[in-house]
């Protein structure tokens, strides 16, 4: 099975920090945020085994090629992936009910 590496853009990075600032201070605190915060590092670990088996998401949806997604509960991670040099990159992290044409432009 093919292994990658992953790596997160600032945008990415940044995503999770409101993520996780939203939850823990306006939504449903502590446990609840750390929880999550265990939930995204579960997924971007498991990037890098999986990644390559995540299909395609449609240009026409999102307005971009070879991006790939996974979802961890109501959030989405946002991807592509360089097979030339085995690497993912995470694009963006939000919610599902965004307007993620307008989010991954912002990439």
């Amino acid at each position: 099975m093919k292994k990658y590496i992953v790596e997160t853009t600032e945008a990415s990075e940044q995503d999770l920090i409101n993520i996780i600032s939203y939850l823990r201070y306006n939504l449903v605190g502590n446990i609840v945020a750390d929880r999550y915060v265990d939930l995204f590092s579960q997924a971007l670990k498991k990037l890098e085994d999986i990644a390559g088996s995540m299909p395609i998401l449609d240009k026409k949806l999102i307005g971009y090629d070879n991006i790939r997604k996974i979802n961890v509960k109501n959030y989405i991670i946002f991807y592509k992936i360089n097979e030339e040099n085995s690497k993912v990159l995470v694009l963006r992290i939000g919610h599902t009910f965004m307007d993620w044409k307008e989010y991954l432009k912002e990439e």
